[in-house]
C-alpha cells in the first residue's frame, strides 16, 4: 500500500512538473525561433553570428518599429503594397490569407466580440469540445443540386490543445449547439492548460 501511494505521489509529481516545463519550453522555443527568423539575415550580411542578447534585442527593436510604421500612413501604404504581391501569388495567397485571419480571430481587438464560445459534440456522440462560433448566418452553402444547406448552420472552429490557434472547422446545426458562460479568453485558458485550469476556477478569480 505504502510502494502504490509512493509511487502514486511519484507520478503526480512528474505530471505536475511537465505540466509546468511544457508551456515555458514551448514559449523559449517560438521565442528562439523568431530571433533566428528576424536575426538570421544579419548574421549572413555581417558574416558572424550574432550574440543571443544582442538577436533578442534587435528582434524586439524591429518588432516594434514595425508595430510603429504600419500604423502610420507611410508605413500602411507599404504594407497594402506587399499584401497586394502575397494575395497575387498562387499558394502563397492561400497561406497568408487563412493565417492572418485566424490570428486577427484570436486578436485583442473588435473583431473577436464577433466571436462567442460554445459546446460541440465532438469527435462523436457524448464527448463535448469547446468551440468558437465564427459566423452566425452561413450563407451561399448550397449542394450542385442548389439546396441550401447552411440556413439552420453556425461555423464553428475547434481549436486544438495546447495550442488553439490550430485546429478544424466545421459547420453545425444550430440546435447542436450550447452556448455556455465562458468568454473567449477564458476558454483559451481551459483549452491551453488541457483542462487544468476549470471554468469555476476563472470564476473564482474575477
Amino acid at each position: 500500500m505504502e510502494n502504490d501511494s509512493l509511487s502514486h505521489r511519484s507520478r503526480n509529481n512528474f505530471l505536475y512538473g511537465l505540466f509546468v516545463i511544457l508551456p515555458i519550453f514551448a514559449t523559449f522555443w517560438f521565442v528562439s525561433l523568431v530571433i533566428d527568423v528576424i536575426s538570421g539575415p544579419l548574421s549572413s550580411l555581417l558574416g558572424q553570428r550574432i550574440p543571443t542578447s544582442i538577436s533578442f534585442a534587435v528582434s524586439l527593436l524591429l518588432i516594434f518599429l514595425i508595430g510603429v510604421t504600419a500604423r502610420n500612413f507611410f508605413g500602411r501604404m507599404i504594407l497594402t503594397f506587399f499584401e497586394a504581391i502575397f494575395e497575387k501569388t498562387p499558394l502563397v495567397n492561400t497561406v497568408y490569407r487563412s493565417t492572418k485571419q485566424i490570428i486577427n480571430a484570436f486578436s485583442f481587438n473588435k473583431n473577436k466580440s464577433l466571436m462567442r464560445s460554445v459546446l460541440v459534440e465532438y469527435p462523436r456522440k457524448d464527448m463535448w469540445a469547446i468551440g468558437f462560433v465564427t459566423l452566425d448566418e452561413v450563407k451561399g452553402l448550397k449542394t450542385e443540386s442548389g439546396e441550401d444547406v447552411g440556413a439552420d448552420k453556425l461555423a464553428v472552429f475547434l481549436p486544438t490543445t495546447p495550442n488553439p490557434t490550430s485546429g478544424y472547422f466545421v459547420y453545425v446545426k444550430k440546435d447542436d449547439v450550447l452556448e455556455i458562460d465562458l468568454t473567449v479568453e477564458e476558454s483559451i485558458k481551459v483549452l491551453m492548460s488541457a483542462g487544468v485550469v476549470s471554468p469555476e476556477g476563472l470564476k473564482q478569480t474575477k
